[in-house]
């Protein structure tokens, strides 16, 4: 018994057909897309299962609702009221989990995960689903549908911010300025302690036009539930080698989704772009006038009439303006791209910060895509423009758990002290690696560990050998040291055709020597007095790799295998 009876109630119309468990279950992982009709879903299906040769998924579901039960049982999807009814003997319905990949052919040995929003509601009762979805369609329809994008990027926002930055400047002006567009600390700092007020302010007012949500609210309903489906998709890529399709910029979810992360932090930036070239508009009519105030009978409406217009141009030339920062993408493209549910991505190469450090040329070699996010850490540490917390009250509970993280932090620090037991200071002294990641014992630790150890070693030893110097600043010379260096570290990685060290040894042997000897010389350059300190400790660690029981003591640690973290 493996068949099941399929009703899918769609915002077009209805549909049923028998299809198989499986096929029924990667329909409910689909949801995950939140698709609204029989297309939508047609789409969304396509993260678990490849097209067939024959045609469209639901190509045998007819129009009309069947839901005698049939085989193994019966699957009800109502897209509108968000409903999953499954009474089946092959599968019971879940909010999450991980689903077999269909090729089209078969099911493949490749999971993928899905997460459903919070709003499905599942039952396992069939003889009830008409009720269940009749009422949770009814519950649907009462509650107005608003595309708060209208409102969040459009006149509405340009509105009130005119009105507040004029507001705030006609009853305090912006201080003169000492020389064009120069702006002493004094004067900048109020002007973000002001924009950081209205902006906040704008945040969390409510509003009609929003069926009575506050702008920060609207915009951040469903942002845990779009988080959770841009990392399945990224995991998605990952397992398959493939991204998923992403949603239709025509579809329910695109057009009526939540702000993701990536939204939201671009959004600030835009907010605060807008207000300070409002602010900027504003001192230009103040020196119009005089006294250091805005001109005599200059009304708010008559600012709005042409600041508007100005804005909504500032807007669309900031949206469509390349970010370097993001590797050279738009804030639109960046937006729409999360929007419609694909992850950012590029290449290992794409993603190397400094082409001489051995970590980032590790990263290049990887297989597969780099996923890069963007956060908040430039933003304001408020309430309003912290987008995981879904109330003050739930901020507020954060930064109790943050405070009391650093009271027990400096209390244990204060108590090592008063003891004269600083653990910190002496893996310093044990440890002469400063600035990257280093093993405090590599005797029990996996042979690809001990090799990225080594290469973020030797990433401090390039900068040592730099001696501060940018990169297109380091004399030719040093420079080929570095080549030297890490042509050696690419020799080390190239010999290593196994994880046994005993088959490598004879192969690593020389490699090792002659990266010791570069060490060697390289330990000699003056201008670092770390420099030879550290060449020395990595010429052991290229000994220990060959011998991994031998300790930094000298001594040698237990061959035992029984408690190892890997």
């Amino acid at each position: 018994m493996s068949e099941v009876r399929l009703v899918i109630r769609g915002a077009e119309g209805d549909w049923s057909g028998t299809i198989h468990g499986s096929s029924a279950d990667r329909a409910i992982a689909a949801l995950s897309a939140d698709p609204v009709t029989l297309e939508e879903l047609e789409v969304a299906l396509g993260r678990y299962e490849q097209p067939r040769p024959e045609g469209k998924f639901f190509g045998g579901m007819r129009s009309g609702i069947d839901d005698e039960p049939y085989d193994a049982g019966l699957v009800v999807i109502d897209l509108v009221g968000r409903v999953i009814v499954v009474e089946s003997t092959y599968s019971y319905a879940s909010r999450s989990g991980m689903i077999a990949y269909h090729n089209g052919k078969c099911c493949t040995e490749h999971h993928v995960p899905f997460r459903l929003d919070e709003d499905w509601q599942i039952s396992s009762y069939g003889d009830q689903w008409r009720g269940l979805s009749e009422s949770r369609r009814r519950e649907k329809s009462a509650q107005p549908l608003v595309d708060s994008r209208e409102v969040l990027y459009g006149k509405p926002l340009i509105e009130s911010l005119v009105r507040e930055v004029f507001a705030a400047c006609s009853a305090t002006p912006p201080l003169p300025l000492k020389e064009p567009a120069v702006y002493d600390d004094e004067e900048r700092q109020r002007r973000l302690g002001l924009h950081r007020r209205i902006h906040a302010a704008w945040l969390l007012t409510p509003r009609d036009d929003l069926a009575g949500k506050y702008p920060r609210a609207a915009a951040l309903d469903g942002h845990d539930h779009i988080s959770h489906d841009h990392d399945d998709r990224c995991m998605h890529w990952t397992i398959l080698g493939q991204p998923a399709p992403g949603v239709s910029a025509t579809s329910h979810a695109f057009r009526y989704g939540s702000f993701g992360s990536h939204e939201w932090f671009k959004y600030y930036d835009l907010v605060r772009e807008l207000l300070w070239s409002c602010h900027e508009r504003i001192y230009e009519l103040i020196q119009l006038g005089e006294g250091g105030r805005l001109p005599e009978a200059f009304l708010v409406g008559d600012f709005l009439t042409t600041e508007v217009p100005r804005l909504t141009q500032v807007r669309d030339q900031w949206l469509d303006f390349p970010d370097f920062e993001c590797h050279g993408r738009t804030p639109r493209s960046i937006i729409d791209r999360e929007r419609r549910r694909i992850p950012e991505s590029i290449s290992g190469h794409e993603a190397m910060v400094d082409a001489d450090c051995p970590c980032c040329q590790m990263l290049a070699e990887m297989p597969g895509p780099t996923f890069w996010h963007l956060d908040g850490c430039n933003n304001d540490d408020e309430f309003a423009f912290d987008p995981y917390c879904k109330t003050v009250a739930d901020w507020d509970a954060k930064q109790r758990e943050y405070e009391e993280m650093d009271r027990c932090i400096r209390e244990s620090r204060e108590e090592r002290l008063r003891m004269g037991v600083d653990y910190e200071d002496q893996h310093k002294e044990n440890s002469p690696w400063s600035r990257s990641f280093s093993l405090s014992d590599d005797s029990h630790v996996p042979l690809g560990i001990r090799i990225f150890g080594i290469g973020c070693s030797l990433a401090e030893v390039i900068c040592d050998v730099r001696n501060g110097a940018d990169r297109d600043a380091v004399p030719p010379e040093r420079q080929q040291v570095i080549d030297r260096l890490n042509r050696h570290f690419g020799n080390l990685r190239d010999v290593l055709p196994s994880p046994d060290l005993a088959e490598a040894s004879a192969l690593l042997s020389p490699v090792i020597d002659r990266f010791r000897e570069t060490l060697d010389e390289v330990a000699e350059l003056p201008g670092n007095k770390r420099l030879s300190y550290h060449c020395e400790s990595l010429a052991g660690e290229l000994d220990r790799l060959l011998r991994p029981n031998v300790s930094r003591q000298g001594g040698t640690e237990p061959d035992s295998w029984d408690d190892l973290p890997f």
